[in-house]
């Protein structure tokens, strides 16, 4: 099996878990995919045990963190909007669980919208900067 098809089949089980309404917690992911598979046995099984839970770590962490990301693909959407997902990472009692939006307090969705336009903010203020860096680089002065 190779790293595409971890992904595929993490990806699945992640999305076949949102779908169903569930929170999925990336502790159960990873136990899921890597228990999925045959046992690890004889010499350095407890090596191979650890790269494989630490490789699948990584590769549950990355489809979980796809649904925070600005350009998600679009099976992650939330039907009827354009930007909306069907399940947002939150950070509870210090873990961070993918979870769906209908399960996510009012609370915990207002605030991802306030970091949202915070993070917006820094984006403007960020891309007036390369123009202002690009202009003086050019020896143009505009009149502020």
């Amino acid at each position: 099996m190779n790293k595409g098809e971890i992904e595929q089949v993490a990806h699945q089980l992640i999305a076949d878990k949102i779908g169903a309404g569930e929170i999925v917690q990336m502790q159960w992911a990873v136990h899921e995919v890597v228990s999925s598979k045959a046992e690890i046995q004889g010499e350095g099984e407890e090596f191979y045990a650890f790269c494989a839970r630490d490789c699948v770590y990584g590769i549950v962490k990355k489809c979980v963190e796809r649904y925070d990301k600005p350009d998600a693909p679009d099976q992650l959407l939330l039907k009827g909007f354009d930007y909306m997902r069907e399940a947002y990472t939150v950070k509870r009692e210090g873990k961070i669980d993918l979870v769906p939006v209908d399960q996510i307090a009012d609370d915990e969705m207002l605030e991802r919208a306030d970091k949202y336009e915070r993070q917006s903010e820094g984006l403007l203020a960020h891309a007036e900067e390369i123009r202002r860096f690009v202009r003086d680089r050019q020896g143009i002065r505009i009149a502020v």
